[in-house]
């Protein structure tokens, strides 16, 4: 195996394929795959057969196979790398018209130059960071933490959302957030917001324009902006378990919702924004490109 291949089954890519996917910290990304990658070789290696190997031990060195950074990269960059299958997963999730007025079909969405950027950062809001400041005696309750948001400095109170993936059409702006889970679930608090969670940054920083942020993510426009949700068909089908799943159906099927979550946000059209949120599973997208998602076997990804 050259040494440059990360892993063949978790991500089929050189380390200068996946680079070039990263827009800041290249190196340090780089090695964190490397590192996993080399501690699972080495894990199977010594271990022909892995029945009863307590968890304690394998815990760590098979932290890949439940990574949701391999598990994104090799599945959005398939997807990226091949126009058809994205096209087959949107349809498939949102409806075989898209949620945005600007396009009728979603070849039309897909047809251009696509940029993907993995552990992408998005600013906060400023609206969002000017409410904070003014409301936030009632977004926290612990002392310390209320104190230390009255130190006067240029800090914003929150910082940049990193989602899992993003998907830049740099010609037309079509842009998909992409937010991945495997086992874990989404965070439900920042720093001074006890309130903010993981999907309602999502969706907001998908309604912000990503102007002066360099290409491709200044590309994206907001109006032409979906968000998708990828997670393992279990907890697709028992959404109960997971705090997204309740999250997801509440903003989904009550959009006003979504306005209690974003109070800091006016004269939206939450319905419209509801449409544009979309949950899909790795067995949906390993059915349509099995490259794509390899260490899931061709039974789970058989067509419903």
């Amino acid at each position: 195996m050259a040494e440059d291949v990360i892993d063949p089954t978790y991500l089929p890519f050189t380390a200068e394929q996946l680079r070039a996917h990263f827009l800041v910290d290249r190196d340090s990304h780089i090695a964190y795959f490397q590192r996993s990658a080399q501690a699972y070789r080495d894990f199977i290696r010594n271990r022909l057969n892995r029945q009863g190997i307590p968890i304690k031990h394998a815990r760590g060195p098979c932290q890949i196979e439940k990574d949701e950074r391999f598990w994104t990269a090799t599945a959005m960059k398939r997807l990226v790398q091949n126009p058809a299958a994205l096209q087959f997963v949107l349809s498939d999730t949102f409806g075989q018209e898209p949620p945005l007025p600007a396009f009728r079909t979603w070849a039309q969405c897909v047809e251009g130059r696509l940029a993907l950027v993995l552990e992408a950062a998005l600013p906060s809001p400023d609206s969002y960071v000017r409410w904070l400041r003014q409301n936030v005696r009632s977004s926290h309750l612990i002392p310390y933490v209320l104190h230390a948001a009255q130190r006067e400095s240029v800090r914003t109170l929150e910082g940049a959302t990193h989602v899992d993936a993003l998907v830049v059409n740099v010609d037309n702006g079509f842009s998909v957030i992409v937010e991945s889970k495997v086992l874990s679930d989404i965070s439900c608090v920042v720093s001074f917001d006890v309130f903010r969670n993981q999907i309602a940054r999502n969706v907001d920083v998908m309604l912000e324009s990503s102007v002066g942020l360099g290409l491709p993510l200044e590309a994206r426009d907001p109006d032409r902006s979906v968000f998708l949700l990828v997670s393992p068909a279990c907890f697709r089908e028992r959404p109960q378990s997971r705090l997204y799943g309740w999250l997801f159906d509440e903003y989904t099927s009550s959009p006003s919702a979504l306005q209690r979550d974003l109070p800091h946000r006016r004269s939206v059209n939450w319905t419209h924004v509801a449409r544009r949120l979309g949950w899909t599973t790795f067995e949906r997208v390993a059915f349509v490109d099995p490259a794509a998602c390899p260490w899931i076997q061709s039974s789970a990804t058989a067509e419903p």
